[in-house]
Formats: structure tokens, C-alpha cells, sequence
């Protein structure tokens, strides 16, 4: 467990840091993503061959998680390369594919309501809700949709997915119970 709660400390401080440059500059660089998958691999390494049961094993497979299942949403044009390198630092950190999967339904859960409250404050809910109406509409006519491309408020999703992080940590990690933990099996 003491292995466990190191990791969630390391975790925590990469999430923190990579919420903070993604909120102010909109990017997760990588100086603080390489170091991390690192550092994951080491320390899981290292706490591995001193008798824990989790393993670099585990934390290369966290780290194929976070890094393949981003790397396919990332060639979708759905989100920034700094995203797909924290969630396999994320993986490699807590040594738990669980934790990677986790993460990314926070995230996206939070990022999605985070996104809804900013339409919703800047008045874009009918302009968005008709612009995805169109969209679907063309799409379903199979013709080339021709949408104007205004400025759209973004989210910034590392900054969602750090606080998913930190929840799907203590859940997984810590083996905290979470107000919807009745929810699961």
C-alpha cells in the first residue's frame, strides 16, 4: 500500500503541474510528460524488485493504455498530443490500466459538463445546438457540409482530465469510496 500511496503522490504532483500550463497556455509540454512516463517506469521498476506486487510490467501496460487509446483519439483530431502523453504518463505513474480508463471518463464527463456551463454563460447553446443539428442533417443527405467556422470556446481538457485523475486515483489507487462509488458492482 505504502507503494501505492508514493505513486498517487507522484500523480498528483504531474497532474497538478500539467492542469496549471494547460489552464494558463492551453498545452502539456514535454518536460514534464517525458520525466513522468519516466520516472513511472523507474519507480515501478525499482518498488517491483524490493517485493511489490505491482511491477514495471504494470506500469508499461498503463502506459500502452494511455498512450494507444489517446494516440487514436488524438488522429481524430479530438485532442492535443500533450493529452495523449499525460494519460500514458498517468498509466505509467499508477502502474493501473484502471486508473487510465478512469481518468479518461472523468475527464471527458467533467470537460463535457465544463463545456456546456461555458456555452450556456456565453450564449452559444442555440448557435451550437444548430450547428451540430446542420451538421448531422448534411451528413445523413451524405453532402458536403460547408459550416462556417467561427471562434468556439474551448475546454481545456488536460486540466479536466487532471482533475478525473485525481478522483480515479483515490478510487483506484488509494481504494477510496467516491459518492457514486454504489453505482459499481
Amino acid at each position: 500500500m505504502l507503494a501505492q500511496v508514493i505513486a498517487y503522490i507522484l500523480l498528483v504532483a504531474v497532474l497538478g503541474i500539467a492542469a496549471a500550463t494547460d489552464w494558463h497556455t492551453g498545452k502539456i509540454y514535454n518536460w514534464l510528460t517525458y520525466p513522468a512516463v519516466l520516472t513511472g517506469l523507474v519507480y515501478w521498476s525499482l518498488a517491483g524488485a524490493f517485493g511489490s506486487e505491482t511491477g514495471v510490467l504494470d506500469a508499461l501496460t498503463g502506459f500502452a493504455v494511455g498512450l494507444v487509446g489517446f494516440a487514436l483519439i488524438l488522429t481524430l483530431g479530438g485532442l492535443g498530443g500533450g493529452d495523449m502523453k499525460l494519460m500514458a504518463a498517468v498509466g505509467a505513474i499508477s502502474a493501473m490500466w484502471e486508473v487510465v480508463l478512469a481518468t479518461a471518463v472523468y475527464g471527458l464527463v467533467i470537460a463535457a459538463v465544463w463545456g456546456v456551463c461555458v456555452m450556456i454563460r456565453r450564449g452559444l447553446v442555440k448557435q451550437t445546438l444548430g450547428r451540430i443539428f446542420g451538421a448531422a442533417l448534411m451528413k445523413a443527405a451524405r453532402v458536403k457540409a460547408d459550416i462556417e467556422q467561427s471562434p468556439s470556446p474551448t475546454v481545456p481538457f488536460g486540466t479536466a482530465a487532471a482533475v478525473g485523475g485525481l478522483l480515479a486515483g483515490a478510487e483506484q489507487m488509494l481504494n477510496l469510496a467516491t459518492p457514486w462509488a454504489w453505482l459499481g458492482p
